[in-house]
């Protein structure tokens, strides 16, 4: 799902009524249950997972002008989005992979969001650079972030989404082209894009290598699944409307 999806949809969403991309705002988030997998690469992406051994991305950052820009973001503790119920944290996030994005779909600016609605999970995740740079048990701090994860579900269904919103021309024109995906379960999300990267492979769909998913994978298909498969509901908006239409009379 991220990375992974993450990357997918705004190139899917880059391909739907714009002529060209500029700038790109993304919020992604939710409130289900954090399995060990998740907890312990959480930690792992603190301190390592990026090129030469390097953090995985930097919070606060931004593109701006093409390039990353330090700092360029600032945290909203108490905040509303409208794809998202309720009260929300929004903590700015650029990772190596939405970097890439920018470059490959040539974007001036983007602004990364990870929204955090549960106040158990937001409140431990403040505190994990700092025990961890104390030398404490990573091991148990994953522990710590599931107990939360629960904490904050409790007696609430769970939910996830993906909200991107691109910016552009279209016929020469400034517009935009917006996407919202809502799911029950990020979890879900995730098998979907593996199921579909084995299937490439095994069909012989991707170049010998390793590769990013989001390089080799087909937008397209991977919506169309999405979409077919019933793993998530996707609402396109502006420019990427036209994605939904259907003409009454057109075979």
């Amino acid at each position: 799902a991220l990375p992974g999806l993450s990357s997918l949809l705004p190139r899917w969403l880059a391909g739907q009524g714009l002529d060209g991309s500029s700038a790109l705002s993304a919020h992604c988030g939710g409130l289900e249950t954090c399995s060990p997998t998740v907890a312990h690469d959480l930690m792992l992406s603190l301190t390592s997972g990026g090129a030469d051994g390097a953090a995985y991305g930097e919070a606060l950052a931004a593109v701006r002008g093409g390039r990353r820009v330090p700092r360029a973001l600032r945290t909203a503790e108490d905040a509303e989005h409208r794809s998202f119920p309720g009260r929300v944290a929004l903590q700015p996030y650029l990772s190596q992979e939405s970097e890439r994005l920018a470059t490959v779909l040539g974007l001036d600016r983007l602004d990364w969001y990870n929204v955090h609605p549960g106040p158990a999970v937001r409140a431990l995740l403040n505190q994990l650079p700092g025990r961890l740079a104390a030398g404490d048990d990573p091991a148990e701090l994953a522990d710590r972030l599931i107990l939360a994860a629960d904490l904050d579900l409790a007696g609430r269904k769970p939910w996830y989404v993906m909200d991107f919103e691109l910016s552009g021309t279209a016929s020469g024109r400034p517009a935009t082209a917006g996407l919202t995906l809502r799911t029950a379960s990020s979890y879900r999300l995730t098998a979907a894009v593996g199921a579909l990267a084995v299937d490439a492979v095994l069909r012989a769909g991707v170049p010998a290598g390793v590769h990013f998913a989001c390089d080799v994978l087909d937008p397209d298909a991977v919506v169309r699944h999405l979409r077919d498969g019933n793993v998530a509901d996707l609402r396109p908006t502006g420019a990427a409307a036209g994605a939904d239409r259907v003409e009454e009379g057109v075979l």
